[in-house]
C-alpha cells in the first residue's frame, strides 16, 4: 500500500492488550488507566482475519505489542496463527522480557524469530524506581532466556530520562558481552511525565556515547525499526543506536500503521487520529469492508506529526508504542 505522500506502508504494530505487569513511569501513570473491558479487546481470530486483508494488501510485517503482550493468555496461539497468514514475512515481539523465562522456549517453537526487550536500567535501584513493580534481576532472566533460546537480533530498548537513567555506560559494556542490540529512544511526550523536562535529545546522546568508548561503523540489523547509525565497539558481539522520534523525526520514510488492542487503527503515533475497524470484523468478518477500511486508512495517514501536538488521545502504555 502507498499512501497519498508516497511512503511505501508494509509494517504495523499490533497491540493484543492494554494490561501490564509493570508500572513504568515514562509509559503508565502510577494508579494505572481504565481497563478495556474483555468484550472490546480484538480476538485472536479477528486480529487473524484483519492481517489475511492487510497481508494481501502489501502489509507483510507484524509486531506484537501491548501493553505487555506476553501478560495475554494464549499468547503462543497467536504467534502460531499469524505465522500460518500466507504471505506475511515478518513477526516480532516486544516485551519487557518479565515473562520470557516462562514464555521464550514456547515462542520460538512457534516460530517466532526475534524480539524487543525495554530494559530501562540496568541499575537495580534505577529499574525497580522506574518499572515499580519489579526487579532488575527477573528482566536479566528474561534477557537471558531471548538469548538462551537463539532469539535474532535482539533488540534492547531504553527510553532515556534526564537525570534518571542517563549513564549509557553499563549498557556499552552490555555489548561488550552479549549480541544485543542496545538502542536509545529519545522520551515522547505521550508519556505522562510532560513535554520536555526528561528529554535527552539524540545530539546529546551521540555525544555521551562518542566520550566513553571509541565506536565503529556496524551493519543495520534485519527488522524494520527507525534506530540510526548503528555502531560498536571495536570486536563487540553487540552494538548500540539511537531512535529519536522527537528531535530527528522520521515522518518522511514511515512506513506503519498501528492497530489498538480495542480494534482502533492508529493512523500517526503522534497523532488522536484513528479508525475503528471493529464493525468490519463483528458480527461477522467483512473482508471488502476491511480492504475499504485501509484504503481510507492511507487517504488520511498524515505527512508528519503535528508540530505543535499536544492532544495524542490516548497514553503510550494504551497504544503499544
Amino acid at each position: 500500500m502507498t499512501d497519498r505522500f508516497g511512503r511505501t506502508i508494509d509494517y504495523i504494530r499490533i497491540s493484543v492488550t492494554d494490561r501490564c505487569n509493570l508500572r513504568c513511569r515514562y509509559c503508565m501513570p502510577e494508579d494505572g488507566v481504565p481497563m478495556l473491558e474483555h468484550e472490546d479487546i480484538l480476538r485472536f481470530e479477528e486480529i487473524v482475519a484483519f492481517m489475511r486483508v492487510a497481508v494481501s494488501e502489501g502489509i507483510v510485517k507484524v509486531r506484537l505489542t501491548g501493553g505487555e503482550p506476553l501478560h495475554r493468555p494464549g499468547i503462543v496461539d497467536l504467534v502460531r496463527m499469524l505465522l500460518a497468514v500466507p504471505g506475511l514475512q515478518d513477526l516480532s515481539l516486544t516485551t519487557n522480557g518479565i515473562l520470557l523465562p516462562q514464555f521464550a522456549g514456547q515462542l520460538k517453537a512457534a516460530g517466532l524469530k526475534r524480539v524487543n526487550i525495554g530494559l530501562p536500567s540496568l541499575d537495580p535501584a534505577v529499574y525497580a524506581h522506574l518499572t515499580l513493580l519489579s526487579s532488575l534481576d527477573t528482566a536479566l532472566a528474561g534477557l537471558k532466556a531471548a538469548v538462551d533460546t537463539g532469539f535474532s537480533p535482539i533488540k534492547l530498548n531504553v527510553v532515556v530520562l534526564r537525570g534518571v537513567n542517563d549513564d549509557l555506560a553499563p549498557y556499552l559494556d552490555l555489548t561488550r558481552r552479549l549480541p544485543v542490540e542496545v538502542r536509545f529512544i529519545e522520551y515522547m511526550p505521550i508519556g505522562p511525565l510532560g513535554e520536555d523536562n526528561c528529554l535527552v535529545p539524540a545530539a546529546e546522546l551521540r555525544r555521551k556515547l562518542e566520550a566513553l568508548a571509541p565506536l565503529e561503523p556496524a551493519d543495520k540489523p534485519r527488522g524494520n525499526g527507525p534506530a540510526q547509525e548503528y555502531r560498536r565497539i571495536p570486536g563487540a558481539p553487540g552494538t548500540v543506536a539511537i531512535i529519536a522520534p522527537v528531535t530527528e523525526h522520521f515522518c518522511r520514510t514511515c512506513n506503519r500503521l498501528r492497530l489498538v488492542a480495542d480494534g482502533h487503527l492508529r493512523l500517526c503515533l503522534f497523532g488522536a487520529d484513528e479508525i475503528d475497524i471493529k464493525p468490519a470484523l463483528r458480527p461477522v468478518v467483512n473482508e471488502e469492508a476491511l480492504r475499504a477500511l485501509l484504503v481510507w486508512a492511507m487517504q488520511q495517514k498524515p505527512e508528519c506529526m503535528p508540530a505543535t501536538a499536544s492532544d495524542y488521545g490516548r497514553a503510550m502504555g494504551s497504544i503499544g508504542g
